[in-house]
């Protein structure tokens, strides 16, 4: 429907029709967004999917315009009344709505989400009659919540600690213990909170709801946290985000209802079995938040009722969008009175190590090529998945054992909040009871991640994945308040098993000849007609010039150099040299794939000091150093240039860019 004569401003989706008729994968998400073009494609393959309707990136950049954001505003609430109207005709009733945000490029958790939107007290008996009481009022109270906390700045902790009282008072343990007169009353608090803390009493009539939330997405396209993970992850702040409406199913009204989310293969190591969480009697924000810890979908057969076909469904449904996206998928479901239904799918986010194996698996199941294959992962991910992993050999006990989330071996001094890891000048572990949106900054600056509650699917586990952070979440022993008070100076993590330790030496190996690493770096060398053991050089005239400016500072970078160059027979024709990057250009490949630093007298000592380790299995090399350097290796004049790096890097490097 559109409300400007140059572009629709939304596109309706539903079981009878889809008003977006794009085949284009790439046009779809970049007009509705990853989200909104992915529904589309479920409701087109007849996937069970809520209808609703997706307004477009393009209303997200005339909402930031000054000159058009109040005509888009009224061209908004023109369409969405339209469309909501469609809504009702597809229930026989008004159906309340979640507003969802949806950019081309997945950003899990950093934009906002509201649900329930529509419900009031003069319509709140109609659903009680519909839903039950309790998950009627359970609705109502999460709306306050979350429209209040989005789109009128009032702060969450204060809901929050509205409901630890109303707990405290009835002796209830979690939220889902609350009856519906406790919940009720826990209403009626959160309608003060927010009448309290913005002057006016929450909005009753459905359009103003709809309207504050959808505007509350549209801006959290500009919220801090958003804006810096598009940084972390390179990611074009010009392209805007969509906004989609759809009609609520409501995964809170008892014990045969649910919500979850699902990954068809492992995220963390990339294991082909269909992985997931749920919550029973709850929504879907419980899940993310992280605010309770899940169950695995693999109990569900034990829960009696629907739940073992519904798991079964789980499998299909898998299999089903895998073989649509032909990748590992994500995918958000919520059970309502015993039935499946699909909220959102895309291709799942994913640890380095899981990237290599996934992508590996579907070459070998012949649903990718190998090329395709390659593109899919990143010069990063090569560079993390050659990090060590914890010695077989070591026994020694672990503290606790929490869910892990993405692998990796970190220690660190613990620290309590983001704010404190951005300060920490030392390397730290952010422990936290979970992890927020609000909290990118903190996570970006900690070695690892752990938290005291969620699961695998939980915000911290999902952009740790991302950043290729080790994590460990759902560590239910930890007691925050007594680490925060004890003399602990290091926590170590392993994100591969969960296993936690106190000031504890973990000792590490090099788990860096996976078979699923080493069929990519053979292809990538088969590609390219080189040997691992040659360095390879984009400038022809110095074939073999190994010039470290390009890499400065990368230890792991010189460590592989050294030992390629110990295994070619042919190094006396080689030249490694030893200069810094001052006056090099930054283009090159070498800057795109590590960057650099400024000239460091620690690093130039650092190889130094391992050439003259390593000086018997060297033997012959030629060496190029700024200073004098002493020892039985050929020494050669000092000059700059070439742009050579261990084959394996530069090769993949190349290839799946």
């Amino acid at each position: 429907m559109a409300y400007n004569s140059d572009y629709n401003a939304a596109y309706r989706f539903s079981g009878k029709e889809c008003e977006w008729q794009c085949a284009d994968e790439k046009e779809s998400k970049k007009i509705l967004g990853g989200k909104g073009a992915a529904l589309v494609k479920m409701v087109q393959s007849g996937l069970n999917v809520p209808p609703g309707f997706t307004f477009t990136t393009q209303v997200c950049h005339d909402m930031a315009s000054k000159s058009t954001a109040q005509v888009t505003l009224a061209g908004i609430k023109l369409v969405a009344t339209g469309d909501m109207k469609w809504l009702k005709e597809q229930f026989g009733y008004t159906p309340l709505v979640s507003v969802r945000s949806g950019a081309p490029v997945s950003m899990p958790g950093m934009m906002d989400t509201i649900l329930n939107v529509g419900l009031n007290k003069e319509n709140i008996g109609d659903w009680c009659d519909r839903i039950g009481v309790r998950p009627a009022y359970d609705s109502y109270r999460r709306l306050i919540q979350m429209l209040g906390s989005t789109a009128y700045g009032v702060k969450k902790e204060l809901f929050d600690e509205a409901l630890d009282a109303v707990k405290q008072s009835v002796k209830a343990e979690a939220d889902t213990d609350l009856d519906s007169d406790a919940i009720a009353t826990l209403c009626g608090m959160y309608e003060d909170i927010f009448q309290k803390t913005t002057g006016k009493p929450f909005p009753q009539k459905p359009i103003d709801q709809l309207m504050a939330a959808i505007k509350a997405v549209f801006n959290s396209w500009h919220n801090e946290r958003a804006v810096e993970y598009r940084k972390l992850n390179k990611i074009d702040p010009a392209m805007g985000t969509a906004c989609t409406v759809q009609a609520m199913v409501f995964g809170n009204m008892g014990d045969d209802c649910g919500t979850g989310v699902l990954f068809s293969r492992d995220p963390s190591t990339g294991e082909k079995f269909v992985m997931g969480e749920f919550l029973q009697n709850a929504q879907g924000e419980d899940v993310v938040a992280g605010i309770r810890t899940p169950l695995p979908i693999n109990v569900m057969p034990t829960l009696g009722g629907n739940w073992q076909a519904i798991r079964l469904q789980i499998n299909k449904l898998c299999a089903e969008l895998e073989k649509s996206y032909k990748d590992m998928v994500d995918i958000e479901f919520t059970v309502q009175k015993g039935e499946l239904f699909v909220l959102q799918s895309r291709s799942g986010k994913r640890s380095a190590r899981a990237a290599f194996k996934i992508a590996h698996d579907l070459a070998q199941e012949g649903v990718i090529d190998p090329d395709t294959a390659m593109k899919r992962l990143t010069r990063e991910q090569y560079k993390v998945v050659r990090q060590p992993s914890i010695d077989p050999a070591f026994k020694t006990a672990s503290k606790f054992i929490g869910l892990p989330a993405c692998p990796g071996v970190v220690s660190g001094r613990p620290v309590f909040s983001s704010q404190e890891a951005v300060e920490c000048k030392e390397p730290c572990i952010l422990v936290t009871h979970e992890t927020t949106p609000d909290d990118i900054k903190g996570m970006n600056a900690a070695m690892g991640i752990l938290t005291k509650t969620g699961g695998a699917t939980c915000h911290a586990a999902v952009v740790a994945r991302a950043m290729d952070k080790a994590c460990v979440v759902g560590c239910t022993a930890l007691d925050i308040d007594w680490l925060r008070t004890s003399t602990i100076k290091k926590v170590t993590i392993d994100g591969a098993s969960g296993k936690v330790w106190y000031d504890v030496d973990v000792p590490v190996i090099d788990s860096s000849d996976a078979p699923e690493l080493r069929r990519f770096v053979d292809y990538a060398l088969e590609v390219a007609g080189a040997a691992e053991q040659v360095t390879l050089d984009v400038a022809p005239q110095h074939k073999q010039m190994i010039m470290t400016a390009h890499w400065w500072g990368n230890k792991d970078v010189f460590d592989s150099v050294l030992l390629n160059l110990a295994n070619m027979p042919s190094r006396a024709n080689v030249t490694i040299n030893l200069c810094g990057p001052k006056g090099l250009e930054q283009t090159s490949l070498l800057h795109q794939c590590f960057g650099w630093e400024s000239d460091d007298a620690n690093f130039l000592e650092y190889m130094i000091d391992r050439l003259t380790v390593l000086k018997e299995e060297l033997h012959g090399l030629k060496i190029m150093s700024p200073v004098p350097f002493g020892s039985p290796l050929t020494d050669a004049y000092v000059f700059v240039t070439g742009t050579a790096m261990p084959a394996d890097y530069a090769v993949f490097s190349v290839l799946a860019a």
